[in-house]
């Protein structure tokens, strides 16, 4: 846990130091995620999850994810990377997905769709997630 919790800081405080900070909430099945990173629209860029339960009587989770942004334009970015988590057990996966601009006059906000083949316990998982996106600060 303080592991992940140097971690998360440790991201914001970059993301705060050489770009924009992003949040975000997505949704895959019966639990959702709540997220941290530096700017969407850098080449390279990272994020923090946390599993976000509620009243599921789930492991906590959560995850370090680097990607790549494979093609930009105004209205979508195609990324792919790097996920490693921990829900109990350490999990690793390559997420790749889309992040749509919707809105042409507030670009900051994006709908993430993503999809995410993982190994947990020695188990291979796919998850689909999609979700809102927001960049803070900046321009």
């Amino acid at each position: 846990m303080r592991y992940i919790l140097i971690l998360f800081f440790g991201l914001v405080s970059f993301g705060q130091a050489f770009s924009q900070v992003q949040v975000g909430v997505y949704h895959s099945g019966l639990s959702s995620q709540v997220g941290v990173g530096t700017n969407i629209e850098k080449k390279f860029f990272g994020e923090i999850r946390f599993l976000a339960t509620d009243r599921l009587e789930l492991d906590f989770g959560a995850e370090a994810i680097g990607q790549y942004n494979f093609y930009q334009s105004e209205w979508y970015n195609l990324h792919g990377g790097l996920m490693i988590g921990y829900y109990g057990d350490g999990a690793v996966g390559l997420p790749f997905g889309a992040t749509i601009k919707p809105i042409s006059a507030f670009q900051r906000l994006g709908i993430l769709m993503e999809a995410t083949p993982y190994i947990l316990s020695d188990q291979f998982f796919l998850r689909g997630n999609i979700g809102l996106r927001m960049r803070l600060g900046g321009d």
